[in-house]
């Protein structure tokens, strides 16, 4: 089995930081716009949705077109930006199922992109940690930012079904169990290697899993007692310090996992 230094110096990171943060948020909003229940929320809301996204996916190409070649990230990124921009017109025009085909197609070219961003020995371990780790950073980021943008409907429409945001609820603590899971196993493996002494500061590390991990985990409970008792105003506060918590906590991995790739 090839080391975990030698492992480190084989691994290329096609996507520049700013890129790959703004691919994985869109990932997960696409997601949640193929998974949350149309019928129950009101098409603008989708419509909205598909703009975020297609404003994710200009800065990423922007950001990863300064680069002197274009990979085939780059034209999974476009592909996306254009399906974006045919589902926002299908929900402006209330062609709801056309759009979540368009969401569906957009989710397939996303996730293909931040499944490709490794290049090196695809039988060892480490390229899958960190593939499985962008998956659940991006579930994470897309349910907690589609609840906290849902609170908001809820505020001009409070006679709206509650089933959605619970449902949404219920997303964000599986996605912080699955990042929790992959996160841990990645910070396991690294300590048992023999390059464990150097590269990553201490306190850095600790922000990183008390900002990022058991900040989000104490905000998702706290929200869901709100949703429980119908406080929308008060979830959609608390959400809005959980999304806090889970950018400060992903952007802290992306920065790890530059300098330890174990550290997704």
């Amino acid at each position: 089995m090839i080391g975990l230094d030698d492992q480190r110096s084989m691994i290329e990171f096609p996507l520049p930081l700013l890129a790959e943060f703004a691919v994985r948020l869109s990932m997960g909003l696409s997601a949640f716009l193929v998974i949350t229940p149309w019928s129950q929320i009101p098409p603008k809301f989708f419509q909205t949705h598909c703009q975020v996204v297609l404003g994710l996916l200009v800065l990423s190409a922007l950001d990863l077109g300064r680069g002197p070649t274009f990979g085939p990230s780059f034209y999974f990124i476009i592909a996306s930006g254009v399906l974006a921009y045919l589902g926002s017109i299908c929900w402006g025009l209330g062609l709801p199922r056309l759009g979540v085909g368009f969401a569906a197609a957009m989710l397939a070219c996303l996730t293909t992109t931040l499944a490709l961003p490794l290049t090196g020995p695809l039988g060892e371990l480490l390229p899958w940690v960190m593939v499985a780790g962008r998956i659940g950073s991006s579930m994470l980021l897309g349910a907690t930012l589609t609840a906290m943008l849902l609170g908001h409907y809820y505020l001009a429409a409070p006679a709206m079904s509650m089933e959605p945001l619970r449902r949404l609820m219920w997303w964000i603590a599986g996605s912080l169990v699955l990042r929790i899971l992959f996160s841990g196993l990645g910070l396991w493996l690294w300590l048992a290697s023999r390059s464990a002494q150097n590269q990553v500061e201490p306190l850095f590390l600790a922000m990183r899993w008390g900002m990022g991990l058991a900040g989000p985990v104490l905000a998702t409970s706290l929200a869901w007692k709100t949703v429980e008792i119908r406080s929308t105003q008060s979830a959609t506060g608390i959400l809005y310090i959980a999304m806090t918590l889970v950018l400060f906590g992903e952007v802290s991995a992306l920065v790890l996992a530059r300098s330890v790739a174990w550290l997704v």
